[in-house]
């Protein structure tokens, strides 16, 4: 199987037990509903990967990253909330930040906006590891951390 294939198949597999998750009755109309809307979604996720040139990069740190992800979420949701109910005045704003070596910016991106702590808006161009990122507080997410990133100015 080449690599486009794989990639369809896993996107593929992966909406499709998304889909299957938040119907209810599972019925086989259902299922063939979504694996063919799955497909469609799976060939346009893989046309947008190859004309983005994008790759995940290197993996250090994904580990400790995956397991920060969940307390990481719970704490900054609940910054979050504080901040939407007026209890906490949120000091966010937009900066830069630099990944280590290693460190592929395409799946800690994607890490790093999966929580309210830090969104990152641009990355890329002349420095793969110069990331822009927009933080809830006005201190580095767990998340960040755990990925080792350093400030790289404003």
């Amino acid at each position: 199987m080449g690599r486009r294939a794989a990639g369809v198949t896993v996107w593929l597999l992966v909406l499709l037990a998304w889909y299957v998750v938040l119907i209810s009755p599972v019925t086989v109309l259902e299922v063939v509903v979504g694996a063919a809307g799955a497909l469609l979604a799976a060939i346009a996720a893989d046309a947008v990967r190859v004309a983005s040139g994008a790759a995940p990069g290197g993996a250090r740190y994904a580990v400790r990253t995956v397991l920060a992800w969940p307390g990481a979420l719970l704490g900054e949701t609940g910054q979050l909330a504080r901040a939407v109910l007026g209890a906490r005045r949120a000091r966010g704003g937009f900066g830069q930040v630099r990944l280590p070596e290693g460190v592929g910016a395409a799946w800690a991106s994607a890490v790093l906006s999966a929580t309210p702590g830090a969104y990152v808006v641009a990355f890329g161009g002349e420095d793969e590891r110069l990331l822009t990122v927009h933080r809830l507080g006005d201190r580095p997410s767990g998340l960040e951390r755990a990925l080792g990133v350093e400030e790289a100015g404003a």
